[in-house]
């Protein structure tokens, strides 16, 4: 498990800058910056979406980082490798997923 930080405050799963699932996806196939990738588990916060994402009772600081940016340096068979994960966004309050990014994000040499 990789330790996960997540300043992405308008996603549902967020809680504290902690992820409420167990196990995220990151997107971004041909990313070759951080930009180009994305939290494919991303679900926006809406009032009618509070406490019904049906993830787990309490945040935690861990999660499976499953990653589909090939060039990545920490993607090591389709799972991140990097010791922390930091998800953020490109912009001040996303509300789909391509506004959010994988800062870990490293292209491989």
């Amino acid at each position: 498990m990789n330790k996960l930080k997540c300043s992405v405050t308008t996603c549902r799963h967020n809680a504290n800058n902690l992820c409420e699932l167990r196990k995220i996806q990151v997107d971004g196939p041909a990313a070759l910056e951080s930009r180009e990738t994305c939290c494919g588990s991303y679900a926006e916060r809406t009032s009618s979406s509070e406490n019904s994402c049906g993830c787990s009772s309490s945040p935690s600081a861990t999660a499976d980082v499953h990653c589909s940016a090939e060039h990545c340096t920490y993607n090591d068979n389709r799972k991140c490798s990097a010791d922390c994960v930091c998800v953020g966004c490109c912009c001040a309050d996303p509300e789909v997923v391509s506004e959010t990014e994988c800062c870990t994000f490293e292209r491989r040499a």
